[in-house]
């Protein structure tokens, strides 16, 4: 079993996951990957992609999330490259490397486990326990995910480097590259190269040797931040509550629920929703500051007592948690969640679980003997645990099997959301097989979510496009007049109200809207400024035909869905 230990943990990671590779874009991949995007519009160069935000376009690279992660671009700009744009072949290739980026980070944790002295036995089930994870549904089955996964797998693979008994100086220089290459994925690998740190400490370093490699790579991406990017947050991002006492309170409200899913992540769900916790007797304020005490406790006594699988496993899950704080405000993506409770974050924090139970069961397994009945017991325990749970996993990625499962999925949890029954009516009309015979469910969806936010842009939006597609002109034009009444200052609403009025003739309308939405000083839907020119061209020449104009069912990207 030692000599084939590598292989059973890359078939471990791979066969729950296997069947993702069929999977779509779901949410987010649109804004990454989809049509609009800085990966998919040819306008935009690497060295754009090299300074914009994560979620920029090339019309606004910047000002969006205030993320900077420019390998993860240009990953996805390779994949759009080698399959033409093309959405089937584009999904399929980053669902198979993202699947790949999982299998190698499992085998990076086995053999960086190796380097921490486990036993070999001890090693193997602690990979195994991670590889087949079932929190790790969210990060493998979602492609937006993949941004935690490749930092998590390059910092363990750099580690196994620096811990080499004899090291070189081209180990130094790989394990120096791995940890920027994990920065420039995801801003949160800090978390694991900080820990490297301690880790080398106790493994014999000095503390001037253990710090340079992470000291040094921190620095560099830094640097490169500092030169190459100026982006900060949309004004109108969800950071979560304004007052910061009750940002403090909530994310200590979320912690031990963050300790949970990183064991058992339970009933799958793209969302976990979560109250603003006010006051410091807010329900679970008090169980979190006992959590963060006790895993404090335990990395303490684990670098006390130099047990370097409890310093590293309870360190992890505590850093995790500090890392979550709301040391710098940062967009939380929905407005049902008050403080980041996403199973997506917990990829590497899973690890720490399955290390510290590895190495129980390899202590176990070394008492009673391998060669032993109850050695053969135990490692058949093992095998059928790790069996188990892979089904689990198996089964909780059905979530980002398509957008509606998503949404359905998410309204479970979040029934008033008007985000989610906005993005059902999305995924029911423009990501389904055949998207007119649904286009009565959709307006249905897209009324639910007005009748719980009636100023919902987006909503407001998708539903003016979809009955000029059903072709009830009367509701359309009530609901452009209303629309406009409500986000006189929008420009996604002055945009395609001014596209309709253009299509049918009304081009003075059409120019004025047009013109409002330039003058908003805003960002705009790409096309604005030539729809407003052709106005112009069109009032000037006194021309009475009008333009043809995309329908909503082959412009998704207009209804800023």
């Amino acid at each position: 079993m030692t000599r084939c230990a590598g292989w059973i943990v890359l078939l471990a990671a791979c066969l729950p996951f296997a069947h993702v590779r069929l999977y779509p874009h779901v949410h987010d991949d649109h804004d990454f990957r989809g049509p609009g995007s800085l990966v998919a519009d040819a306008r935009a160069g690497a060295d754009l992609l090299w300074r914009a935000d994560v979620f920029g376009t090339v019309d606004q690279p910047h000002g969006h999330s205030g993320f900077w992660r420019p390998l993860l671009l240009l990953s996805f700009r390779g994949e759009h490259w080698l399959t033409g744009g093309r959405a089937v072949p584009f999904a399929w290739l980053g669902h198979v490397l993202t699947l790949l980026a999982h299998a190698l980070a499992s085998w990076a944790l086995w053999r960086f486990v190796l380097r921490l002295g486990l036993s070999p036995p001890a090693a193997l089930a602690t990979a195994l326990l991670f590889a087949v994870h079932p929190v790790h549904a969210e990060p493998v089955a979602w492609l937006s995910g993949r941004t935690d996964i490749v930092p998590a797998g390059l910092v363990w693979l750099g580690c196994v480097l620096l811990l080499r008994p004899e090291r070189g100086t081209a180990c130094t220089l790989t394990a120096l590259g791995t940890f920027v290459a994990a920065l420039l994925f995801k801003e949160t690998a800090v978390l694991l190269i900080a820990l490297a740190v301690p880790l080398l400490r106790l493994s014999g370093r000095s503390w001037r040797a253990a710090a340079g490699v992470p000291v040094l790579a921190t620095g560099l991406v830094l640097v490169l931040r500092a030169a190459l990017f100026s982006g900060g947050l949309a004004e109108d991002a969800y950071v979560g509550p304004p007052d910061g006492a009750t940002r403090w309170f909530t994310w200590l409200s979320i912690l031990p629920d963050l300790i949970r899913l990183a064991l058992w992540p339970g009933a799958p769900t793209p969302i976990h929703p979560v109250t603003a916790a006010t006051h410091a007797a807010a329900p679970g304020v008090v169980a979190g500051l006992m959590t963060l005490a006790l895993l404090a406790a335990i990395t303490f006594t684990g670098w006390r007592s130099k047990r370097i699988a409890l310093f590293y496993g309870a360190g992890l899950l505590l850093g995790t948690l500090l890392v979550l704080a709301p040391w710098v405000r940062f967009p939380l993506g929905y407005p049902e969640v008050a403080a980041p409770l996403y199973e997506r974050h917990l990829y590497a924090a899973a690890m720490g679980p399955a290390l510290l139970l590895g190495a129980a069961w390899g202590a176990l397994l070394q008492r009673v003997g391998e060669r032993s009945v109850r050695g053969r017991l135990l490692v058949v325990a093992l095998g059928l645990g790790a069996v188990w749970l892979g089904r689990q996993a198996h089964q909780r990625t059905t979530v980002w099997a398509s957008d509606e499962a998503f949404a359905r999925a998410a309204l479970r949890q979040a029934p008033r959301s008007a985000h989610f029954w906005n993005h059902l009516g999305l995924s029911l009309s423009l990501y389904t097989a055949d998207p007119a015979s649904r286009r009565e469910e959709a307006l249905t969806a897209f009324d639910h979510a007005l009748s719980f936010d009636p100023q919902h842009l987006q909503a407001g939006v998708n539903r003016f496009l979809h009955l000029l597609g059903a072709e009830r002109h009367a509701e359309a034009t009530q609901t452009a007049e209303v629309l406009v009444a409500l986000h006189p200052d929008e420009p996604l609403v002055l945009y395609n109200v001014g596209l309709w009025h253009l299509s049918a003739n009304r081009v003075q309308e059409a120019g004025s809207l047009l013109e409002r939405a330039l003058a908003s000083g805003r960002p705009v839907p790409a096309g604005t400024r030539e729809a407003w020119e052709l106005c112009v061209r069109l009032a000037a020449e006194e021309v009475l035909g009008a333009p043809q104009i995309e329908s909503p069912e082959t412009a998704p990207g207009k209804a800023g869905g």
